[in-house]
């Protein structure tokens, strides 16, 4: 880590310290919704107006078989190792960042994501056993079954000792999941928590149905009848294919809007139950469309606010990593923030052009630093801001 960021860490203790967690950091399991052949985001295409309606239902039956359907990692499989090391790794260093708190002020971060993944929820559980004086809050409180609320995230823990001789806090991290989550699920008017969540199994189910019937679809090409333009589109759409195809850098929209056309008229009533059952899903979609359930749209107003309040705080940090602020309700809230002298916003973009996006939708300001800064070294070498960076960052490594 270079010398230009060693004074990092004391810039930020002792303030009320956030961050704003994207996908960026879930890369490598979980695809990023950047698509370079069309220079735009797929969230960008669920919600353009150039995609007609049954159209943007076929983009959702993409959009969940390439990110939603990944989101729900309940092992770690070899080739998630290093990115489920870096979350451990981050979530280390934040239990180093606040035990060296004093003792006047609570031992607190707080973890705003809008990931829907798990991997937050896999790393509290391996280091809760490590770090028995640390206060790993979801939100969620109960036994044989437990209740998300907003109430649960101004919790501070203490330690007395045995004796009751002396008190301290210990150190809380809370993991606040803005867009939901597929551990999520309605009980009654509450949000329930649980592993085993019947909606996104059954809805897991109806993509692998629609894929079977698109696939069974396939044609010959025929000399009279030419069905190469359809094969084309099942082949695109194949689910062993749809990442790579997606991605493809020769990739046009013109082609893309071609083959959508051409699986919805073969699959038309089967995408169609499939986006209603998509509906219940209790995660805010690129498109930022309410949820479907108003126990889900209260708790997420809840959320954006406790994000709002926390950095109208004095002496408030907020950390940006692997977002873009393409959610114009958190951009949003964060301009606001800016007329708080005294927030201070860390922006760690991962290459110059993602820098420039970012500084295009948040603005400029004395408050905002983006690291790292992309000047080439004099050895040639650049630094990207990836996960590693974060961590150094945090750590302290020079």
């Amino acid at each position: 880590m270079a010398n230009e960021y060693s004074n990092f860490l004391d810039e930020i203790n002792g303030k009320n310290i956030n961050f704003l967690i994207g996908s960026g950091a879930s890369a490598g399991i979980i695809p990023t919704l950047w698509i370079d052949a069309f220079s735009k985001s797929f969230e960008e295409l669920l919600t353009s107006k150039e995609y007609n309606d049954k159209q943007k239902i076929v983009l959702y039956y993409l959009w969940f078989n390439l990110w939603v359907k990944k989101t729900q990692i309940l092992e770690i499989k070899d080739q998630s190792k290093e990115i489920v090391e870096n979350y451990e790794r981050f979530i280390s260093n934040l239990i180093t960042l606040s035990n060296h708190e004093g003792f006047d002020k609570p031992k607190r971060v707080n973890i705003f994501t809008t990931n829907y993944d798990t991997l937050f929820e896999l790393s509290f559980d391996k280091l809760a056993s490590q770090n028995r004086l640390t206060f790993f809050n979801d939100g969620s409180r109960g036994f044989l079954k437990k209740y998300v609320s907003s109430e649960n995230f101004y919790i501070t823990a203490a330690h007395s000792g045995i004796s009751d001789g002396f008190q301290r806090s210990i150190p809380t991290i809370n993991l606040i999941k803005l867009h939901g989550s597929v551990t999520w699920k309605k009980d009654n008017e509450k949000i329930e928590m649980s592993l085993e969540n019947k909606i996104f199994e059954d809805l897991v189910k109806e993509a692998e149905e629609v894929n079977e019937l698109i696939l069974s679809s396939k044609e010959d090409v025929n000399p009279i009848r030419d069905d190469s333009d359809l094969n084309a589109a099942i082949d695109f759409f194949d689910i062993e294919n749809i990442e790579q195809s997606i991605f493809d850098n020769t990739l046009t929209e013109d082609t893309l809007k071609e083959h959508i056309n051409q699986i919805y008229s073969i699959a038309e009533d089967k995408l169609k139950c499939f986006k209603e059952r998509y509906d219940l899903l209790p995660i805010v979609s690129p498109t930022k469309q309410k949820f479907s359930e108003t126990v889900f749209e209260q708790h997420y107003y809840q959320m954006l606010r406790m994000l709002s309040f926390e950095l109208e705080k004095k002496d408030s940090v907020l950390i940006v990593f692997g977002f873009s602020f393409a959610d114009e309700h958190i951009l949003e809230i964060a301009r606001r923030s800016m007329v708080n002298p005294f927030l201070k916003i860390y922006v760690i973009a991962y290459n110059k052009k993602s820098k420039e996006t970012i500084e295009k939708a948040l603005g400029k300001g004395t408050q905002i630093e983006f690291i790292p800064n992309f000047e080439e070294k004099v050895d040639g070498s650049l630094i990207n801001g990836n996960f590693t960076f974060l961590n150094n960052l945090l750590g302290g490594k020079k």
